[in-house]
């Protein structure tokens, strides 16, 4: 899920400066724009919140939920890549090198968290820090990508843009909810 986050907030940010890039550029840039800005949003929240959950005292009920969100975010980790692959199909040059790039470091990053996934009960610690550290990943190769795509802005914004904006709102929603479920769990009385 953070993988995804962060190749889409990518995707974002390279689509939002792409379209500052011509003064005669659709004013579609805009949405991208705040599609960037609540990508950064998003994730400074996220992290506070994280961080603040794991100080829970319902370690119990904290350990379940964040197994549980993991393997949501692993599906949605999934299903982020294969939207990548989708729009690779119908990128080309830089933009279609960046989109591989960036599905292949979502899928390094699915892999990294499924491996730790069987211990998190055990430790807690240290898959928050993995979950976080696949956030933040995400959101890199999300910045790398926009600059990518940013050079083909004509194009990738009728192709791409869509793709990119769909997968984006998804990944923000199952975030948004597996959040929601780690601060239940982690203020339960």
């Amino acid at each position: 899920m953070a993988a995804k986050f962060v190749v889409v907030l990518a995707a974002c940010v390279a689509l939002s400066h792409s379209a500052m890039v011509r003064r005669d550029a659709p004013a579609g840039g805009n949405a991208f724009e705040e599609m960037e800005k609540h990508a950064k949003e998003f994730q400074k929240t996220f992290s506070e919140q994280f961080n603040s959950l794991v100080n829970s005292k319902n370690t119990q009920d904290f350990n379940k939920a964040l197994k549980d969100g993991s393997d949501s975010v692993l599906q949605q980790l999934s299903a982020f890549s294969s939207s990548l692959q989708g729009a690779i199909s119908d990128a080309n040059g830089k933009a279609k090198e960046a989109l591989e790039q960036a599905r292949q470091n979502v899928e390094k990053t699915a892999e990294e968290l499924r491996k730790a996934h069987p211990d998190v009960e055990k430790e807690a610690n240290a898959f928050k820090d993995k979950l976080q550290a696949a956030v933040q990943t995400t959101v890199q190769e999300s910045q790398k990508l926009a600059k990518e795509v940013a050079s083909n802005m004509e194009e990738t914004n009728k192709k791409l843009a869509p793709k990119i904006k769909q997968a984006y709102d998804d990944f923000v929603k199952h975030a948004e909810e597996v959040q929601k479920k780690l601060h239940e769990a982690a203020t339960k009385q």
